[in-house]
């Protein structure tokens, strides 16, 4: 399919005027996959016949197109590789947590140089030989022949570049011998003997973690890929050891990288705040970017241009193997993992015994940029498990807590720092004076988060105004814009010091992570319209729903609905999925979008596609009405602040266009069907994920007495000792997801809404 279709497919034109039957969009759609994919016709493949010995002109040509080609594709060449060997006890090395992922890989004793970009192991005279077998030595060397690629996993449409600055090329076979060197400083540095041109740094820190995932430039994305990953491999590291009385993972000193494989992106303060969070270690170096490895500062000289490490692990890629002495553009392509996100990563893996011997001379290994560092232990926390199970999935709470927690020693003097940021909102809108002594937890501070580029708030000074002329008791509303930051130390300081958070869906609320405990969240969702996702209808399937999943067979045109689901949390919201935050959502209208005002509505789908670029939610900046805003703190903030609520009262204290994400509440306790100590049972409380404030779902499944539960659900308790303990109280301050029911009427609804409009 070469016309309409296919360019809309691609990433650009118009929407195509033509309904497709469904295989007809499957078959379009793998097309489209292929070739945005591939990025060459046939007509570019290059045959070279038996027994040439001069490669043709046209392939000289091919070849210097990808070496200028500013965005080198992802093509993994050889087997794939199955990871480090266990030991014969099946036991990691003391926090060795990087080898519980086939996506880690690590390297010893190895130095760059910045001139020529330069990479070389270095032995040191009590270095043992590699043991082949990789079963016990675990303080041998591994030195092996290592390719870095600088290709990106994906590119995010048109707009992003790949990095070739960052690459790696590494032999095993060392630059030196043990007896040529000389060194120094307590072993922190080495020269050649008898020569001063060949002198490097060792690095104090041990261990130097790269991480690297897909679109890892934004915070968002990069939380979810990287720190949730991380978190889940230094957690395993410590469940599978014990550590036996020893350090834990994130106790120890740990130089950790960005590795952000666009050449336009940079990182940021967010990304270095975040990731130091992972350690609790004070003494811990500051994270940084990947690329300063590659790339000198401005004002540095060449007495850190040669810089060694003493072990260096790199996470968040595929990693392929295949014989050193065979050129990969000589190897079939790799099976592709990146198809489906869904791929058991097992049916990938090369089929070859675990203890299989690795010589390190032959073999090379290629590291890939891949999707994610690790993977979640608990799959779909709260964007698609299945009812019952949402409640279960704890990653984000852990890591929340985990953040909060380290973050603390890394910033000592936070809570001082905290309360005179408190103070200085209040003075700054006149609400006390210098001489105030008072707590100043008294009063809601309330932060709307600007951004200077691409989805400004456009009337957020009015709402600012109205905020603090409204009469509330107690309240200011300021400006929140890490753009205008600093250091990561302002910008914990300053999200630290707010009550509630609220923005649009995007990178910026990403930091709502960091609010004090039993904070509020308001997470603005962007209009979407349905002809911008026309190319789902002739698939008769859900136009919200569809978004949500990324399997072959759904739907591929990106409208962006995913980003306003109020059925299940938005891939934002999710990070915020049963933490102690109060996490909700508000819809907002056609009322948003500064564009095509004035336009007769029979013309307004005409004027927003032919300016496609700037109304896509990405892009396009919005307005909100303030008596949203100021609903929601009067009804919802303030009226939980006063003290604690029940599910019931907070059900419809705000209307349909907001939804309840993840909020706390008081529900009552009853007999349920659970899970105690790993067996279903009838259990009291009320862990229960049924929505108790349906009473129809009430007396099905939620029962005053034991018995009551145990005849329901027979022969669940038969076997069960009967003089359960339960709690005496009638009802807990406990977590509710009150999410908004996907059903036809309610799209019905949201059309007929946007018609009134």
């Amino acid at each position: 399919m070469r016309g309409l279709e296919y360019e809309y497919m691609a990433g650009s034109g118009a929407p195509p005027p033509i309904a497709l039957s469904r295989s007809e969009l499957l078959d379009a759609w793998a097309e489209a996959w292929s070739d945005s994919r591939d990025g060459r016709d046939e007509s570019d493949t290059v045959l070279v016949m038996e027994g040439e010995e001069e490669e043709t002109a046209t392939a000289r040509d091919v070849e210097a197109e990808e070496d200028d080609n500013p965005r080198p594709k992802k093509d993994p060449k050889g087997e794939r590789w199955r990871g480090r060997p266990k030991s014969s006890s099946g036991a990691l090395p003391r926090n060795a947590w990087w080898r519980n992922s086939k996506n880690c890989f690590e390297v010893d004793q190895i130095c760059h140089r910045r001139k020529g970009n330069e990479w070389f192991y270095y032995p040191t005279p009590q270095q043992y030989e590699y043991n082949e077998d990789g079963q016990d030595d675990y303080n041998a060397l591994f030195q092996p022949n290592m390719e870095l690629k600088s290709a990106p996993a994906k590119y995010d449409g048109g707009k992003n570049t790949g990095d070739k600055r960052i690459s790696i090329k590494v032999s095993s076979s060392s630059k030196f011998e043990a007896v040529e060197l000389t060194f120094e400083e307590d072993d922190l540095a080495f020269v050649k003997t008898d020569s001063n041109d060949d002198r490097c740094q060792v690095s104090p820190s041990k261990v130097h973690v790269v991480l690297q995932s897909v679109f890892n430039d934004m915070i968002g994305e990069f939380y979810s890929r990287t720190l949730l990953g991380l978190y889940l491999l230094m957690k395993k590291g410590v469940d599978a050891n014990g550590n036996d009385g020893g350090k834990l993972p994130w106790e120890e000193v740990i130089q950790f990288y960005v590795h952000i494989p666009y050449g336009n992106k940079n990182v940021l303060d967010g990304h270095k705040l975040l990731l130091s969070g992972m350690l609790s270690n004070p003494d811990s170096p500051s994270p940084k970017s990947f690329l300063d490895l590659f790339v000198r500062e401005e004002g540095k000289h060449d007495d850190d241009d040669c810089q060694c490490y003493e072990k260096m692990v790199f996470c968040g890629y595929d990693v392929y193997t295949h014989e050193n002495n065979v050129l990969s553009k000589d190897l079939e392509p790799a099976v592709d993992s990146d198809f489906s996100e869904d791929i058991v990563e097992e049916d990938l893996l090369i089929s070859v015994e675990d203890n299989a011997p690795v010589s390190l001379s032959s073999t090379k290994y290629t590291l890939w940029s891949t999707t994610s560092v690790g993977k979640a232990g608990h799959d779909g926390c709260g964007r698609s498990s299945p009812d019952g199970e949402e409640y279960a999935c704890l990653e984000w709470k852990e890591l929340r807590l985990h953040l909060g927690a380290n973050l603390l020693t890394h910033y000592p003097t936070l809570k001082g720092d905290v309360v005179e940021k408190r103070r200085d909102y209040l003075l700054e809108k006149g609400v006390i004076d210098k001489g105030y002594r008072g707590n100043t937890n008294e009063f809601t501070v309330i932060g709307l988060t600007q951004r200077t580029y691409r989805r400004a708030w456009s009337n957020l000074p009015d709402i600012l105004e109205e905020c603090n002329a409204a009469a509330f008791e107690r309240v200011i509303c300021v400006e929140v814009n890490v753009e205008k930051t600093s250091s990561p130390s302002e910008q914990l300081i300053l999200h630290r010091s707010l009550d509630v958070m609220i923005g649009v869906h995007g990178a910026q609320l990403t930091q709502a992570v960091l609010l004090p405990p039993h904070a509020h969240v308001l997470e603005l969702l962007p209009w979407i319209t349905d002809y911008i996702q026309s190319q789902c209808e002739p698939l008769n399937l859900d136009i919200i729903f569809i978004f949500t999943k990324s399997k072959l067979g759904y739907c591929f045109i990106s409208g962006g609905g995913w980003v306003a689901t109020t059925h299940v949390p938005t891939p934002l919201g999710v990070i915020f999925h049963n933490t102690d935050l109060n996490h909700l959502g508000y819809s907002l209208d056609r009322s948003s979008v500064p564009l095509c005002e004035g336009v007769p509505k029979d013309q307004e789908k005409q004027c927003f596609m032919s300016q496609k670029k700037k109304f896509i939610w990405e892009n396009r900046d919005f307005t909100v009405e303030s008596s949203a805003i100021l609903r929601y703190i009067d009804k919802f903030v303030l009226f939980v602040r006063e003290k604690d609520r029940t599910c019931d009262e907070l059900k419809d204290t705000l209307d349909k266009k907001f939804v309840m994400y993840n909020i706390w509440c008081v529900k009552p306790n009853y007999w349920f069907r659970g899970t105690s100590e790993g067996e279903d049972d009838c259990i009291h409380g009320s862990g229960y994920s049924i929505d108790h404030t349906d009473s129809s779902n009430k007396d099905l499944f939620l029962f005053d007495k034991r018995e009551d539960c145990c005849n329901r659900f027979y022969p669940l308790c038969q076997t069960k000792i009967q003089n359960i303990q339960h709690s005496s109280e009638n009802t807990t301050l406990s977590l509710w997801h009150n999410y908004q029911p996907l059903t036809k009427a309610s799209k019905i609804d949201k059309k007929q809404q946007d018609a009134e409009q």
